[in-house]
């Protein structure tokens, strides 16, 4: 007889888990989505932050670069000086607004508006928060009031005159700080001026000073009209 191969009954050893995943060909090395995530999500706030701040910031404006000339041939002192360089006394040929640059005159030549004032506002008012529109407009206005004119400059031009003045917005004042106020003295048909009328003599300016208009640019013409006394003039009405 011949012998039949034996078969060991003996009890196989079951896989690990790690063994069957070899067996099936997978390593087991897998790679978390989580970490990568969070980078992708900081790459686009980090680029989003530099494209705001390249592209939505304000760069500040180059200074005006301008030459002044003593004793110009045309009558040009200089070009395109900027409104925070102006000085009183200068006149201004090529003015818009007291924000925009303008040429300084000769002022025997004729040019569009002389600068009365250009100075900040008391410091009783610039200290502490906006002290509101009212404050702000009078003393502005008081301080163009003061400036007294040459009676004989404006008799010779034969010409309605009046001041042009202006002053903080209480945008300006928080926003950029702004304290400055200009008076200027101007054409009220719009012509051309010749001359410089700024009083510079030693008398009181009380005196001989025509009274000039004073146009406020941030709001209504000043009216500074006396109160009529009513109760006196129906005294003078019922006397015989």
């Amino acid at each position: 007889m011949s012998e039949s191969p034996q078969v060991s009954q003996g009890s196989q050893q079951p896989l690990s888990r790690r063994a069957r995943r070899e067996a099936a060909g997978d390593t087991g090395f897998r790679l978390n989505a989580i970490p990568f995530l969070i980078i992708g999500i900081l790459v686009v706030l980090i680029t989003a932050a530099l494209l705001w701040w390249f592209l939505g910031r304000e760069e500040e404006p180059e200074p005006i670069e301008w030459t002044w000339v003593e004793d110009p041939a045309d009558g040009v002192h200089a070009r395109g000086v900027p409104p925070e360089d102006w000085e009183a006394g200068w006149c201004l040929s090529g003015y818009t607004d007291e924000e925009t640059p303008a040429d300084v005159m000769d002022c025997e030549r004729s040019y569009d508006v002389q600068v009365l004032l250009q100075d900040e506002l008391d410091d009783e008012i610039t200290e502490g928060a906006y002290p509101g529109d009212d404050v702000v407009s009078h003393n502005a206005n008081l301080r163009c009031e003061e400036i007294a004119l040459s009676s004989s400059a404006i008799e010779s031009l034969g010409a309605e005159l009046q001041r042009e003045i202006w002053y903080p917005t209480e945008d300006t004042w928080n926003n950029e700080d702004d304290r400055l106020v200009s008076c200027f003295l101007t054409r009220a048909d719009g012509g051309s001026l010749r001359g410089d009328f700024l009083d510079t003599s030693d008398d009181d300016p009380d005196d001989d000073e025509e009274e000039v208009e004073i146009v406020d640019e941030q709001g209504d013409d000043n009216d500074d009209d006396a109160p009529v006394d009513e109760e006196a003039n129906e005294d003078s009405g019922d006397a015989d």
